[in-house]
């Protein structure tokens, strides 16, 4: 990524990070609404409403790790990738070891592009960005889950 799209990376990031754990609970929420099946994958939380979830402490603090391993990347943004990549690795790590599926990852990403496109009223080149962004991390995702089913 360039300087420029760097840049509004972190400016439009201000805003869900400004309330990290409302941000991740409208994440995890909208992502539940549209692909109620993975909330099934999450133990904790599979027997319990969405209105229940709002309110439920470990689901909170699970949105606000969420939000924090964004903001860690974004962070990362200035400094050179090998950052950026080993937070990845770690999240397709554990999220293998759960046996999260590519396509749960796809459809996060598609909810997490649309929380971010409203919640920060981002225009098409903001929106390109930012798809930029996941793609590459998302590349970083695959590629490890793809070498774990390898080593399995």
């Amino acid at each position: 990524m360039n300087s420029d799209e760097v840049f509004e990376i972190k400016r439009t990031w201000e805003i869900p990070a400004a309330s990290p754990t409302e941000s991740g609970v409208a994440i995890l929420i909208q992502f539940f609404t549209k692909y109620p099946s993975n909330l099934q994958k999450f133990s904790t939380f599979k027997d319990m409403t969405l209105d229940e979830l709002k309110d439920n402490p470990r689901f909170k603090a699970h949105a606000n790790r969420i939000m924090k391993v964004f903001d860690d990347s974004v962070q990362a943004l200035d400094d050179d990738y090998s950052q950026l990549e080993e937070i990845w690795i770690k999240v397709a790590q554990s999220h293998f070891n759960r046996q999260i599926e590519k396509q749960s990852f796809n459809e996060l990403k598609e909810v997490i592009l649309e929380v971010l496109a409203a919640a920060c009223n981002l225009n098409d080149q903001q929106t390109e960005i930012w798809i930029k962004l996941m793609d590459f991390i998302y590349d970083i995702i695959f590629k490890t889950i793809d070498e774990l089913e390898q080593d399995a």
